[in-house]
């Protein structure tokens, strides 16, 4: 599958034609019971449907059709589930059955409930004075000399090139900010950009301006086409690897208390055991978490993963 698009009907442009009527049916169900003001765009790559946040995704797959509520929703309906192969935060429903109206429905209410009052970032608030701002990078981004792809996250459009981030850019109070991703990897000629969280910003960095006419149209694409060449380079920060994390609560008990579960568990991998961690730190109650232990104790004598069953 093609991965340039931007938008839901791109995406089902790009599958098998035997599928779209399949996924235009999924699409229809979805707005259907999403409540007013749900917008559609692409998020990591996937049909989106946004509400105060990200409400919920599909994606087609060889096998099955992906569908991702998110792991409050799936602990939520866990017995309505039992039918279907699930993971943390994603749903796989089969091609060759009829979609589960009833199913999407309550997902998409109980997404909804939970973020009608959320309030999310709104880069555009400042919009209405750094209009000539915005007109300018719109009509400047479509120079680069790469094709980016335009993806929704952080409540505003971010610019990307194979996958990667490159630019975005916002209004505020002060300034009109251009955000360069991998900006910590460019030769800065200018000596323009800036970390606006020192020691907390790795690659971010940004440029500001106070006005229109300070924004050299020849300067700001030279910044956009060298972060395009760090990504060709393959220039990026490593994220560093994150401490073993330790095992306690009920999971710790359990291991204590069973030593062959406590001696496979001590076999699996350093990823394996942080799965399953989190796996049981995300229950909130006492019983859920009593309740994965038991689900997950075969597994762990098997030296399986926790989602080793829908890994390929």
């Amino acid at each position: 599958m093609s991965k340039s698009f931007s938008t839901i009907d791109e995406y089902i442009q790009t599958v098998d034609p035997v599928r779209q009527a399949l996924l235009q049916e999924l699409r229809q169900l979805i707005l259907k019971h999403a409540p007013e003001g749900t917008t559609e765009t692409i998020n990591y790559g996937m049909p989106t449907f946004r509400y105060h946040g990200n409400l919920i995704h599909f994606a087609l797959f060889k096998n099955h059709l992906g569908l991702y509520p998110g792991s409050d929703a799936i602990e939520e309906f866990a017995p309505l589930l039992s039918a279907y192969k699930t993971s943390k935060g994603a749903i796989q429903l089969p091609l060759d059955k009829p979609l589960p109206d009833e199913l999407i429905k309550v997902l998409v209410d109980f997404n909804a409930e939970k973020l009608k009052d959320k309030t999310a970032p709104n880069w555009h608030k400042n919009y209405a004075r750094w209009d000539e701002c915005v007109e300018l990078m719109h009509q400047l981004i479509v120079k680069t000399a790469e094709p980016l792809q335009k993806e929704f996250k952080w409540g505003t459009d971010i610019y990307t090139f194979q996958k990667k981030n490159v630019i975005g850019w916002g209004g505020f109070k002060d300034f009109f900010s251009l955000w360069f991703y991998n900006g910590v990897f460019l030769a800065d000629q200018e000596k323009v950009l800036i970390s606006a969280s020192e020691g907390k910003t790795k690659a971010l960095r940004q440029w500001r301006f106070t006005d229109v006419k300070d924004m050299d149209e020849k300067k700001i694409l030279a910044y956009i086409n060298e972060s395009i060449q760090t990504i060709k380079d393959g220039k990026e920060i490593k994220i560093e690897k994150s401490a073993p994390k330790a095992i306690e609560g009920l999971l710790k008990d359990a291991l204590e208390n069973d030593a062959n579960v406590d001696l496979a568990f001590k076999k699996l991998t350093p990823g394996k055991q942080k799965e399953y961690i989190e796996y049981i730190e995300e229950a909130k109650q006492e019983k859920t978490k009593l309740a994965r232990i038991e689900k997950i104790k075969p597994l762990i004598l098997g030296g399986k993963g926790l989602h080793d069953k829908y890994k390929k």
